[in-house]
């Protein structure tokens, strides 16, 4: 089952929601990476922060390749928050493996 990706530009209402798989982006540093917090796409509620970069791997680990979209966003590779999700963000849904 595909899960649609919502992005709040508020942070705070990301937390009052918490809509599964909804996210939203922060910057974390000036060499272009950016934190994306989300919520889990089990529907546990749980909120994880990602590493990404536009266009780009970041080089620590984990981390992840952005295509830099809040309206459809694709991750690589995977996401896998252990023991409740493992699946893709691909075109602005989560899909699960």
């Amino acid at each position: 089952m595909m899960l649609r990706a919502i992005y709040f530009e508020n942070g705070d209402d990301l937390l009052k929601f918490r809509h599964p798989g909804a996210f939203t982006v922060k910057r974390a540093d000036d060499r272009g990476h950016w934190f994306v917090k989300y919520v889990c796409p089990c529907g546990c509620g749980a909120l994880d922060n990602i590493l990404v970069a536009i266009n780009y791997k970041p080089p620590s680990s984990p981390s992840w390749n952005w295509n830099g979209s809040r309206t459809e966003p694709t991750l690589a590779p995977s996401v896998n928050r252990r023991g409740h999700w493992h699946g893709y963000l691909r075109d602005g849904y989560w899909a699960p493996v």
